[in-house]
């Protein structure tokens, strides 16, 4: 008797256990018992399994067919997202280095040793000191040393690294100047300075550039100085410049050079308070009014040191040199050649 009850209770348990999964849970269909343990759906194929613990279960057993199918969407899937990680990328790098003209993307491939696209806005920063030249190649003199931090220009020219790139005309872009944010002293001799892009919010101390005028020149070089920091200009070769308006930008520096410049007959240096050197190079006045506008010069509040060279020098007499001596001698250093 005892033998037959536990025969029915494990017959009554196989026929619940069957009764909950009749049925796929997918498409309805009949469910076939493969084993205790495991049914499969008789029209979609789906397999059900039961655990030992009798509590119901559906498995994710799929056939080798089902398996490379969802392996091959996933790899699908992850190529897919790679491919537009990748662009998304690649997309940057190339708006990152389309930045540069091939000039100075080379000087930077170079300087750096590393892809021009890798080279972040802190690299760029990092240099302090910048001279183009231009002959039969582009040269760069750079460093990242500050300029103004040495007493004497010896141990300065240790720090300095020169690069030399092949290149024409059209293959430098002066606006690229425009990214190197770090620059407290800047040399430009390639011409046509109008052209160059100074760097937004610069610390500039010292700007050098040769004018060799341009027609597509454009006068919002100097507008970008920083007044705060801006001590010294030195313009070379500026020979037949007739338009000096953008000086008014620079009123607040210390040190002034001018060479080959036609002086008008005044109001040239009007307004330059803090000036404290003035160095004149082979500029151009007419002689019967060289010694009025020099003189308007000797007359600025903070001048301390006067030097001239060249034909215009010549044209103050020497008794009217001798004079200014008397005057201005015991505040300013009077220099010609």
């Amino acid at each position: 008797m005892i033998h037959r009850h536990k025969e029915t209770r494990q017959d009554h348990v196989q026929q619940n256990q069957e009764r909950d999964v009749r049925f796929c849970v997918s498409c309805g269909g009949q469910l076939e018992r493969k084993n205790p343990y495991l049914y499969q759906c008789s029209s979609c194929k789906r397999t059900y399994y039961i655990s030992a613990n009798r509590k119901h279960r559906i498995s994710v057993r799929l056939s080798a067919g089902r398996v490379i199918l969802f392996c091959a969407i996933a790899a699908i899937v992850i190529t897919a997202l790679a491919m537009m990680g990748y662009q998304y990328y690649t997309g940057r790098l190339v708006v990152s280095a389309s930045r540069f003209c091939v000039v100075f993307r080379d000087f930077l491939i170079e300087a750096y040793e590393k892809p021009v696209a890798e080279i972040r806005a802190e690299d760029l920063a990092r240099i302090r000191y910048l001279k183009i030249e231009r002959d039969k190649k582009y040269r760069f003199t750079y460093s990242y040393e500050d300029y103004y931090g040495f007493q004497d220009a010896d141990s300065f020219e240790k720090t300095l690294q020169v690069i030399e790139i092949a290149g024409r005309t059209e293959d430098f872009s002066p606006t690229n100047v425009q990214y190197f944010t770090g620059l407290t002293r800047l040399e430009l001799y390639t011409e046509g300075w109008e052209n160059y892009v100074l760097p937004k919010g610069n610390e500039l101390r010292g700007i050098v550039c040769v004018d060799g005028l341009s027609k597509y020149g454009t006068p919002q070089f100097f507008q970008a100085v920083n007044p705060d920091t801006l001590e010294e200009v030195v313009l070379l070769g500026a020979e037949g410049r007739k338009d000096f308006s953008f000086m008014e930008q620079l009123r607040g520096v210390k040190r002034l050079t001018l060479s080959e410049a036609t002086l008008p007959d005044e109001g040239l240096l009007d307004g330059f308070d803090n000036l404290e050197e003035l160095y004149l190079y082979y500029v151009v006045t007419e002689e019967e009014e060289a010694a009025a506008i020099l003189e308007r010069f000797l007359l600025l509040p903070s001048l301390k040191h006067f030097y001239i060279e060249g034909k215009t020098a010549w044209y103050i007499t020497k008794e009217q040199w001798t004079n200014w001596e008397k005057i201005y001698g015991n505040r300013i250093l009077l220099e010609r050649k």
